[in-house]
């Protein structure tokens, strides 16, 4: 009589690319960031010791290390929760669950602390003993905490996906997508700088003109105003005009509107449903943002709060657009809505293109009284009209955020995962030992109400012991939940 041999297969799991992708870029990035910040930080401190630099300059430079340091921090979440997927294959964090007034407290405590922060970061940012100490760490929470609201009333309710996917999408809109969109919009402003060379070359007047110019500018001393003065008629010409547009209203929202949603395009073919594609792109959007306003904010000043509280807007207006365009690409990858995807893409360029032109004339108007330059009046006509046009824009912008989250939550995806989810619907209720995303290892699903899958004769529910681990799964699973 032979006797069965008993054997035991051990099975493989293969490793997540996409996992170990997001630890080293996120891990790397963090490093870099958190590094140049401890070097600024340092060198700034033996540079005012030794050399005796201003107050202002040790201000600048530790605003500049201090969002460095606070972007390179953003990128550790992503770290970690891609760290857990690699050492625990098939264990995915479940998403966010929002606690009951969570939404009406952060509202206060944006209302509350921003405008405090504001009045109070104004005040220090005219005194240059305390602006390096205190001016950094009230930049960081102006600009982080209003970029945490916007980033939750555009994905509030909409459910994105793990954690996992939540901050590598966030981190790729911080880092990756930035520097990607800063090299080419480079390389283009570059281009376009050869252009108006050859055109100044094939011009005589212009090419004399333009000569002049560079020989004022030489002898001209280090002053603001007398540059300003020299520049303003050269720059003001109809030509310069419409090339400086071409490149801030067309050129430069093209590239970013379809960069910006870098960590939407990395979930391509994994069958993201709109809804998902507009939370994700938000959270690009706010990346891409932050990283902005950070950069934009950290020269301090006199003006830094005129500047941060203008910036809230822009922040807004990256949500927006590339939300838009992650749920476009979303529409067209899983329901074959390339028809929506062009128009969607095309409207957020026409909405970015008419927001930076509207703020190129505002600002020039606003050098009027600052500087010792005067302006053409027609400048300041389309100045005080670009003013009003960014605050409807704005508002237009924050209503349509609002209000383009409110449909997606009432549309058939949420109301769909909300009706089959865990505890929804007591006869379709299934337990899930552990989440999955999309493209990894299937999930086994035991239903609770279905007795022919209960007593079916398969493999797995024929032992006995097999099933009370999956009903019953170990402690440990629970903590990485």
């Amino acid at each position: 009589m032979v006797t069965p041999q008993t054997s035991t297969q051990t099975s493989v799991v293969p490793i997540n690319w996409k996992s170990l992708f997001q630890l080293v870029l996120s891990a790397l990035a963090a490093l870099l960031l958190i590094g140049l910040a401890a070097i600024i930080s340092v060198s700034s401190f033996i540079q005012y010791f030794n050399q005796g630099s201003g107050n202002q300059d040790l201000t600048q430079s530790f605003m500049v290390a201090s969002s460095l340091a606070f972007a390179g921090v953003l990128l550790l979440p992503s770290a970690w929760y891609a760290w857990k997927s690699l050492s625990f294959p098939g264990i995915e964090s479940e998403s966010y669950h929002e606690p009951r007034g969570f939404g009406f407290i952060l509202t206060l405590l944006v209302l509350v602390v921003v405008p405090g922060a504001l009045w109070f970061g104004n005040w220090v940012s005219q005194n240059d003993q305390l602006a390096w100490l205190l001016l950094p760490l009230i930049n960081i929470i102006v600009n982080g905490l209003s970029a945490f609201w916007v980033v939750y009333i555009g994905v509030r309710g909409l459910k994105p996906g793990s954690r996992r996917r939540v901050w590598g999408v966030f981190s790729s809109g911080l880092i990756l997508g930035p520097s990607i969109i800063l090299i080419l919009e480079l390389f283009t402003l570059i281009g376009f700088g050869i252009l108006a060379i050859m055109w100044a070359v094939l011009n005589p007047d212009i090419s004399s003109q333009l000569q002049n110019l560079i020989f004022r500018l030489q002898n001209v001393p280090s002053n603001p105003d007398a540059i300003l003065q020299i520049l303003f008629p050269f720059l003001l010409k109809p030509g310069i005009l419409f090339i400086a547009f071409s490149f801030i209203s067309v050129i430069v929202p093209i590239i970013e509107e379809a960069l910006k949603p870098i960590g939407v395009w990395f979930l391509a073919g994994q069958k993201i449903n709109p809804v998902q594609g507009f939370a994700f792109g938000v959270l690009c959007g706010a990346g891409f943002g932050l990283f902005e306003n950070l950069g934009n904010t950290s020269v301090g000043g006199e003006t830094w709060a005129i500047l941060v509280s203008t910036r809230v807007t822009t922040l807004l207006l990256h949500c927006l657009t590339t939300g838009l365009v992650g749920w476009a690409l979303a529409s067209a990858w899983t329901e074959k809505r390339y028809l929506r995807l062009g128009i969607t893409y095309a409207s957020a360029v026409i909405i970015h293109g008419l927001w930076n032109g509207l703020a190129v004339i505002s600002a020039l108007s606003s050098l009027e009284g600052q500087v010792d330059v005067s302006l053409p009046g027609n400048i300041l006509l389309f100045g005080n009209i670009a003013t009003i046009g960014l605050v409807a824009l704005g508002a237009f912008n924050l209503a349509f955020y609002i209000s383009f989250n409110a449909l997606l939550r009432n549309s058939s995806y949420v109301k769909g995962s909300q009706t089959n989810g865990v505890g929804a619907d007591p006869d379709t209720t299934v337990r899930e030992s552990i989440i999955l995303e999309s493209g990894d290892i299937n999930p086994t699903i035991i239903s609770t109400s279905s007795p022919s899958l209960a007593h079916s004769s398969s493999p797995l529910t024929s032992d006995p012991q097999k099933l009370s681990d999956l009903e019953n799964p170990p402690n440990h699973t629970e903590s990485y939940l």
